[in-house]
């Protein structure tokens, strides 16, 4: 396999066939002889000759290859090619076994620290999935990974002090930079996370601002945590973020109740990408299911996007009984069924076929 073999091979391929995708992986006939080259070849000009629309999908599939040479190829294509591709997968998503993530690493902190684009998130997002404490990353690459996030900070900050009209792609740019910067502990990053708090940020950038100072053991104001909690619809990532860094006392609890954190994980559920893709356009609570030491919320809602079926059936749970917390059995979901008279039978065979589901697949 030389340079111009692999330019062949890609210009030929059909990115939209997993199957022709998987046979291009198999057939690279890469080796300790012909890598160098290759490598050298790809770190020249000569990249630019490359069908750049179709590399992310390349990248995508050596990513997955547990062969050495591939992998190492995947990481060499990312780090040289990050400026030029338009877009690339959801790598962060994919697991990493450590011999992968440490032959990796030093990419994921070059990349980020050489973009600022949704590639320099990826690669965040794998370092936090991966190496959240930065364990594995020697002394020179956490070196370079806190620089990288002070200047990005800095450039951020600067953007939203002099932006009228703010893009609000930022906002998730600084969200996975903040969250990235939870173990980094350095002081100019705390005090560029504190100037943040007087700045225009969406709910999210002030929810991991908050995450940051839990962790970091920063004083959090009180009219800081009174804007978290004004969105009721967010209320369950509040409480699990305080609640998972061992501060729930820091809640108003009094002025919180289970159900308002059960209506948010169910709206936050209908969110995901899979299920409705966005918020119900209506939702209420029907009633609650007792289940020995736990409780499971039934909930209708509608969607425009299932206009036939008017009013759906959904469960929230199951949460420990009297106590107010975000962790849950798992309980969670809905089949989109259109609500019927007797929405508790349908909420028990929801119940039901989740636990269901668990048990198979725990014998899998």
């Amino acid at each position: 396999m030389n340079f111009e073999k692999l330019k062949e091979k890609i210009k030929n391929l059909n990115c939209e066939s997993k199957e022709e995708l998987k046979s291009f992986e198999e057939n690279l006939d890469i080796t300790l002889d012909n890598f160098n080259e290759l490598v050298e070849d790809i770190f020249s000009d000569k990249i630019k000759e490359l069908d750049l629309n179709k590399v992310p999908y390349i990248i995508d599939q050596l990513y997955q290859s547990n062969d050495k040479l591939k992998f190492m190829l995947c990481c060499i294509l990312i780090e040289s090619t990050c400026f030029d591709i338009p877009f690339i997968t959801n790598l962060e998503n994919y697991p990493l076994f450590r011999a992968k993530y440490e032959t990796l690493k030093n990419t994921l902190v070059t990349v980020y620290e050489t973009v600022d684009n949704g590639i320099s998130n990826c690669m965040a997002l794998i370092i936090l999935n991966n190496d959240p404490k930065f364990e594995l990353l020697i002394k020179e690459e956490k070196d370079r990974l806190i620089n990288a996030t002070n200047r990005k900070l800095k450039d951020i900050i600067q953007y939203l002090k002099n932006s009228k009209n703010i893009n609000s792609n930022v906002y998730g740019d600084l969200e996975v930079i903040i969250d990235l910067a939870s173990y980094m502990n350095n002081k100019k990053i705390t005090q560029q996370i504190e100037e943040l708090t007087s700045l225009p940020l969406d709910f999210a950038c002030h929810l991991f601002i908050a995450k940051y100072k839990l962790i970091n053991k920063i004083p959090i104001k009180i009219e800081e945590i009174d804007k978290l909690l004004k969105d009721k619809k967010e209320i369950d990532r509040v409480v699990s973020i305080f609640e998972s860094n061992n501060a729930l006392n820091l809640l108003p609890l009094s002025q919180i109740t289970q159900e308002e954190i059960a209506k948010s994980a169910m709206i936050n559920w209908l969110k995901y990408p899979t299920e409705l893709g966005k918020e119900p356009d209506d939702i209420g609570l029907l009633g609650t299911l007792d289940l020995n030491d736990e409780i499971v919320y039934v909930y209708k809602f509608k969607s425009h996007i299932f206009k036939d079926k008017g009013y759906m059936v959904g469960i929230s749970g199951g949460y420990e009984k009297d106590k107010i917390t975000s962790i849950s059995t798992g309980l969670t979901f809905s089949q989109f069924e259109k609500l019927e008279n007797d929405f508790m039978k349908q909420a028990k065979k929801l119940v039901e076929f989740i636990k269901d589901y668990w048990k198979n697949a725990a014998v899998k």
